[in-house]
């Protein structure tokens, strides 16, 4: 359960979708001059070099990050994005969420980061302080559980486990509806792939048991609790193809704020072009439960 390194991963197009959603929520929090929570559920090393040896291995940046900096974008989420994340590639560096949110948080917020991975609690560690971060070795799931409702009452949970085990998706699923039922005014961010299915030598590989069929699955189960609202946006840069991998990604969003369809789907609008490797890149925005 330790094989999960996200250093493997950082800057991938997943990551786009997730790391703007990530400030754009943020961002509405800070509307309001009252405090609020940041929790991370999974929130790896906090900044990953993009010259290490993970990273070079898989070279995923080249397909999220690196398409979107040579471009001038007018939408003003996707500028605030990568003037951020820019700062960082100067150093061969990308950040992660929990960096990401530290970077944008004020004296009267919180930051509640959470990391089961030994040694990427203490790269966490290592990579993030400050007065109002706390950061806890323990497993995301069971931690969100216990420390919620926060003492401050708005807040944001962004939770994106590895999704290697299946056992994840069920999970997800049951914390969200435990969690939910504690603090019902939190806005919950939740990350998923899509994985296309892979060809197989022996009889069917039935969808219900692959990771596409358990992402959407997952929110199947979701659309139907019974939540204020329900958000779900979805960025596929590729068509799915037999050969397997992730083609894209999605956040369903519970508790989404006033016009962040809008936002995000304007959003994505002018950076999908830039992201697609192929004529089947597309997104999608669409409320599943709407208030």
């Amino acid at each position: 359960m330790f094989s999960y390194r996200h250093s493997f991963h950082a800057g991938n197009h997943g990551d786009v979708l997730k790391h703007i959603c990530q400030m754009m929520l943020i961002n509405k929090l800070k509307d309001k001059d009252k405090g609020f929570e940041y929790i991370d559920t999974h929130s790896g090393a906090g900044i990953y070099n993009l010259q290490s040896q993970e990273a070079l291995k898989t070279q995923e940046f080249k397909q999220g990050i690196d398409c979107l900096t040579p471009h001038a974008i007018n939408n003003a989420e996707a500028n605030q994005y990568l003037e951020l994340v820019t700062a960082y590639q100067k150093f061969n560096q990308y950040p992660g969420s929990p960096e990401i949110a530290k970077s944008m948080v004020r004296a009267q917020d919180k930051l509640t980061l959470m990391e089961w991975h030994p040694q990427e609690v203490k790269n966490l560690k290592h990579n993030l302080n400050g007065r109002n971060i706390s950061i806890h070795h323990r497993d995301g799931f069971e931690g969100l559980v216990a420390m919620t409702p926060p003492a401050l009452k708005r807040g944001l949970v962004l939770i994106d486990p590895p999704y290697e085990l299946e056992s994840e998706y069920q999970q997800v699923y049951e914390t969200i509806c435990k969690v939910y039922k504690r603090w019902s005014t939190g806005i919950f961010a939740i990350w998923y792939p899509l994985i296309s299915e892979r060809e197989v030598d022996e009889g069917s590989f039935s969808s219900t048991n692959s990771k596409l069929g358990k992402s959407q699955n997952l929110i199947t189960q979701l659309s139907q609790q019974p939540f204020k609202n329900l958000l779900n946006v979805e960025l596929c840069v590729t068509s799915p193809s037999r050969s397997g991998g992730m083609y894209g990604s999605g956040i369903a969003i519970i508790n989404a704020p006033w016009q962040f369809d809008i936002n995000i789907g304007e959003c994505l609008q002018d950076i999908m072009p830039l992201l697609a490797q192929d004529s089947g890149a597309t997104f999608n925005v669409e409320w599943l439960i709407q208030s």
